[in-house]
């Protein structure tokens, strides 16, 4: 479903720039109001998050990777939701295998599978945003 949003930015946490470049031409179908700005560590997002003053998060959702170097997608989430709740800043996570619920999972508004090409992740990208936009606190206050 193509939302009418306001200009919105997407912090995309994803080591492979293959499969940052999947995501960000499929997030790019789904609606063209979506800037991405696009780390390849958990500890980089966590800088940039924590630039962050009382205006809330720079950043209008998170999407990860499960599988990164370092601190991990579950890790980065658990994080975040210490500081932020699901509707000041929704968490997704992408992983290459299928989507399984477990305790790390609860971290993530959402966890979906990762997919090789952007047909395949079409239907993820537009679950993203249409979670995000309903959840998202800015445009229900």
């Amino acid at each position: 479903m193509m939302h009418a949003i306001p200009h919105a930015v997407f912090l995309h946490v994803e080591a492979d720039s293959r499969d940052a470049g999947i995501l960000s031409d499929a997030l790019a179908r789904v609606t063209r109001n979506i800037r991405i700005r696009r780390v390849s560590a958990a500890e980089t997002a966590l800088e940039l998050i924590s630039e962050s003053g009382e205006g809330g998060p720079p950043f209008d959702c998170v999407v990860t990777s499960l599988c990164l170097p370092g601190l991990d997608g579950a890790g980065l989430a658990r994080r975040l939701r210490q500081r932020f709740d699901a509707a000041t800043l929704p968490v997704f996570g992408l992983t290459r295998d299928t989507p399984a619920a477990t305790p790390e999972s609860d971290w993530f508004d959402a966890v979906f599978q990762k997919a090789g090409d952007v047909r395949g992740i079409l239907p993820a990208a537009s679950a993203i945003v249409d979670l995000w936009f309903t959840q998202a606190r800015r445009f229900h206050c």
